[in-house]
């Protein structure tokens, strides 16, 4: 059987977006299978899951499901599922309808779902029309608690490596993702999808179905923990979940078992030593930094977020001895420890050798054009680079009302300073570095006078 791009995509892009899951042309199920379905009345009703990779961000956009009972629960039961996702290329949204069954295999329940109708913006199709698609299965693995779905999809590379030729054939959507498409018999798939419904390699795509209201991204972490508390990957994307999430006690702690398990990767000092910062605990952040920095130089950020780490606490006389030894790397290259040392300086009541170390600074950097730009707006060289009265949309925009206000504060104009402060940490997510320095620094302004 020769499967083609064209027939596949839109059943593949119907599912779930951000992933290529392996799907087969022959059903999980069995004709005894539908002549005994497998009926359980708590996958009913309306779910939400949260999109993969941005969930405890502001750009998460649960993904909402409606699971109606089969029409027919007697035979050939199928349930009626309904997925809509918001599109990315407009402001409508993705819906997609599937016939779905469970299939009880030994002492495991799995699915199988195909789509029966793929909806977006103008496009409506269905299976078996002109210039429409095949109605290949997607099949997986489905834990199912009250409240609660656990839902797993085999992954496309592992199938393609370790499963017979014979078995499957792999096909190219886009030059991003491959598919493996399953060929093999009814009685094949099901003993392959048995024998690696543990295997977290095979079954990578993981997604979680709550009631509306409930913590679902929460919940999906955690019980991704519970699975598998000595894993790199779940240790690594449940810290940075916490991280988002503003809980740095439960990061940092998770930020340590993972570099429990690779000791020598600078990397998992240096983030240890973020989440203790975000703690503000100063002194052990930089520890960590320093770890990191020993292990590896100039492989990491740390270098630079040691300085962070002084001028955060108000050290800033060791921010400017610290900026000394600095060394940047062309793996990361950035105004700031020009900018943090030259604050410093301020700070200290030493502005001539502020400026002048400013100066000497900024006219032997080489980096990219925007870290050039904050140095010529320090030394106020641009001409129209405005303060926006916007919340700022992402860490950049953060950094520039941040300096700005630096200085402001640096000629006295705390007033104006507090506004722009003010503006730098709304919206701002909770591990934003800017937006912690912000705050630190609102900290610090005076009071104002009273009348």
């Amino acid at each position: 059987m020769k499967l083609t791009p064209a027939i596949l995509a839109s059943t593949l892009a119907a599912f779930v977006s951000g992933c290529s899951p392996a799907v087969s042309v022959r059903p999980l199920y069995t004709d005894a299978d539908l002549k005994k379905p497998v009926l359980d009345p708590r996958v009913e009703g309306e779910w939400i899951s949260p999109e993969p990779d941005k969930a405890g961000t502001d750009e998460e956009k649960p993904l909402r499901w409606k699971i109606d009972p089969p029409k027919q629960p007697e035979y050939y039961a199928a349930y009626s599922v309904e997925l809509r996702v918001k599109s990315d290329r407009d402001k409508g949204e993705t819906v997609t309808r599937y016939d779905a069954r469970l299939v009880s295999i030994e002492d495991k329940l799995f699915f199988d779902a195909t789509v029966d109708e793929y909806v977006e913006g103008q496009v409506n199709l269905r299976p078996g029309q002109p210039l429409g698609f095949a109605p290949t299965h997607v099949v997986g693995r489905i834990w199912v608690q009250q409240d609660f779905l656990r839902i797993a999809l085999l992954n496309s590379e592992w199938v393609e490596h370790n499963s017979p030729e014979t078995f499957q054939e792999s096909v190219t959507l886009d030059k991003y993702s491959d598919v493996s498409i399953i060929t093999a018999p009814t009685s094949e798939l099901r003993k392959f999808l048995l024998k690696n419904s543990d295997n977290y390699e095979a079954m990578a795509y993981i997604y979680y179905l709550c009631r509306r209201g409930s913590e679902c991204a929460l919940r999906g972490f955690e019980e991704e923990l519970r699975r598998r508390p000595a894993d790199k990957e779940t240790l690594e994307g449940a810290a940075e979940f916490f991280l988002k999430r503003g809980n740095f006690e439960r990061a940092l702690d998770l930020q340590r078992r993972r570099a429990g398990l690779e000791p020598k990767d600078p990397f998992r000092r240096a983030d240890i030593g973020e989440a203790l910062l975000f703690k503000r605990d100063f002194a052990g952040a930089r520890r960590e930094f320093t770890a990191a920095e020993r292990m590896s130089p100039g492989e990491s950020s740390a270098g630079e977020d040691i300085l962070w780490s002084y001028f955060l606490e108000g050290a800033y006389a060791n921010a400017e001895t610290a900026a000394k030894g600095y060394a940047p790397s062309e793996r990361h290259i950035s105004a700031n420890p020009i900018l943090l040392s030259y604050f410093s300086l301020l700070r200290l009541n030493r502005r001539a050798d502020a400026e002048s170390f400013l100066s000497e600074q900024a006219d032997k950097f080489k980096g990219p054009l925007d870290e050039h730009a904050f140095l010529l707006d320090a030394q106020r060289r641009l001409t129209n680079s405005g303060i926006s009265t916007s919340p700022p949309e992402n860490e950049n925009a953060r950094r520039k009302l941040f300096f700005s206000a630096l200085e402001l504060i640096g000629r006295g104009d705390t007033k104006w300073a507090k506004t722009i402060l003010e503006n730098a940490i709304a919206k701002a997510p909770n591990d934003s570095l800017i937006a912690l320095a912000a705050k630190i620094e609102l900290e610090r302004l005076p009071p104002p006078p009273t009348k």
